[in-house]
């Protein structure tokens, strides 16, 4: 074995069954007390920093002389719906283009320092969109607000991979990514609040949503520079041997790996074939090749797909469910915006139980089907209901549906995938498609010629989400399928011609080969 599992196995034999769980427990326990609410509050306020301007495009009361008290955005800068769902679009090239890069860079600076430099940008850019003057400005702004923002989920995404074993892991990414559903039942009131300021120092009520959400985003980085670890050392609430236990459970095969004895009878009867090109063989293949290898994985698209498929309903509510509320009856712009919030908060609970769940029973597709039927229920109710409180009933169904199964994609993409980079770079590409969603979704609801039924948005949800279920189920078949070849040693080829140019040991082969190796373990 490596060193690093004999360590494991010694820390393991100085400790009763017992007693290691109950260290392990505490350690996790530490974990979460460090790691986890840095991570829902950066994403809450990156969610806050990219949707609010859903929040600064409502007008307030008009006014008998024709003005309008509290104009939103859209009158201040004399912009046009459609010029509007271009500034929602302008943001997600430069935040799609972004993810992969920036996933590769963390490898080298280190989450601790990209992260919070992350933040500090994004939120400087945030405070400068309170500045803008033109439809121009705002659209430059979106473009490197994007851009700034991009790095954030996948970054946060691949750091819990760093700390956190499978079959903890959607939990903890449901923790963080619930603070997208947090920021939607919090910025209703927030902007409701920021926006009485209307009049302060000159200043509309819309642009104060922009100083003061941007200004606290800075402040809340430059903290997360003394707070973010690299890796479990880096983790100050662990004792050493609590961090070595983590480091060193983080590298057990056990939970990713399992021994197939029809493979290790065939590696007996491999004879040892050196060659000149195989000397300098490295333990790890070269990055590049780990990159490329992910665009050659079908399990990589099928999720990204499916990424979509779940985030399209995402966008789609965060964007416009105000606007999509103020349809269903006569409300003011500040009770809209207060009936936004209740579905998000439902969203936040019932994402942690499922996602609670799905660790526990570990079978990610259960998951992902049934976040896609609840959503499916609720954009019909919303489809075919002409009745305010049904079609309130039917966006609560839609929040909780769609906010859940996100963290179910990352979980499966990082659970399914070994080897650094190749788990690096496919969980950006899920990001990347993920975030495709907003791009559509900018364009399905027209505030001012489909309201309050928005059949167009509707429907296209609608048949999307039929779509991510006819993917899952693919997806589910091919992993069940592979699983099967590989139990009945049908993939071991890679492994065996591995070893016979090599004769590295059996964990050596596991890290060359990562999730190409036939005992690795792919999650249903």
């Amino acid at each position: 074995m490596l060193e690093r599992d004999a360590e494991c196995v010694t820390i393991r034999s100085q400790l009763d069954p017992d007693a290691y769980k109950k260290k392990e427990r505490a350690a996790r326990l530490k974990m979460d007390i460090q790691i986890l609410p840095v991570c829902v509050l950066l994403y809450l306020l990156a969610y806050i920093d990219k949707s609010n301007i859903s929040q600064a495009m409502l007008d307030g009361k008009n006014l008998p002389n024709g003005k309008v008290e509290d104009p939103g955005i859209l009158t201040s800068l004399n912009m046009t719906p459609h010029e509007f769902s271009i500034a929602l679009t302008v943001l997600f090239p430069t935040y799609m283009a972004f993810q992969l890069p920036s996933n590769l860079i963390i490898r080298k600076i280190g989450p601790r320092i990209w992260i919070p430099t992350l933040a500090l940008t994004w939120g400087v850019v945030e405070t400068l969109q309170g500045l803008v003057t033109s439809k121009a400005g705002l659209y430059i702004n979106r473009i490197f607000l994007g851009l700034a923002e991009a790095g954030l989920t996948p970054g946060i995404t691949l750091l819990l991979t760093f700390f956190y074993v499978p079959k903890e892991l959607q939990f903890r990414q449901a923790f963080y990514f619930t603070g997208a559903s947090l920021s939607g039942s919090f910025s209703g009131l927030l902007a409701t609040a920021l926006r009485k300021m209307d009049g302060v120092s000159g200043q509309h009520g819309w642009q104060w949503v922009f100083y003061i959400e941007g200004i606290f985003t800075v402040a809340v980085a430059i903290v997360c520079y003394f707070i973010i670890p690299n890796g479990p050392r880096g983790c100050f609430m662990l004792s050493p041997l609590e961090r070595e236990l983590i480091i060193q459970r983080q590298h057990a095969p056990t939970y990713r790996y399992q021994d197939l004895p029809h493979l290790a009878l065939k590696l007996k009867e491999v004879e040892f074939e050196p060659t000149s090109e195989n000397e300098g063989l490295l333990l790890t293949p070269p990055w590049y090749k780990e990159v490329l290898r992910t665009f050659t994985d079908e399990r990589v698209y099928l999720t990204g797909i499916l990424g979509f498929c779940v985030s399209l309903p995402i966008f789609s509510f965060t964007n416009f469910m105000p606007s999509i509320i103020k349809g269903m009856g006569d409300y003011s712009t500040a009770k809209s915006m207060l009936l936004s919030c209740p579905p998000f908060a439902a969203s936040f609970v019932y994402s942690l139980c499922m996602a609670f769940v799905a660790d526990r029973l570990q079978l990610r597709y259960l998951s992902v089907m049934l976040s896609f039927i609840i959503t499916l229920v609720g954009l019909a109710v919303l489809w075919g209901c002409d009745e305010p409180m049904h079609r309130y009933g039917g966006i609560f169904m839609v929040a909780a549906g769609s906010y859940s199964g996100p963290p179910c994609m990352f979980a499966w993409m990082a659970n399914n995938s070994a080897g650094y980079y190749k788990r690096t770079s496919a969980l950006a590409f899920v990001h990347m498609m993920d975030n495709a969603s907003g791009l559509v979704a900018a364009w399905l609801f027209n505030t001012h010629t489909e309201a309050p039924r928005f059949l167009r948005g509707t429907t296209t949800n609608l048949a999307i989400t039929l779509l991510g279920m006819v993917v899952a189920t693919i997806q589910e078949c091919r992993i069940w399928q592979e699983r099967r070849q590989r139990a009945c040693g049908r993939r071991d080829e890679c492994v065996v011609e591995l070893y016979r140019r090599t004769h590295w040991p059996r964990e050596a082969l596991r890290s060359y080969l990562g999730d190409r190796h036939s005992e690795f373990l792919l999650e249903l």
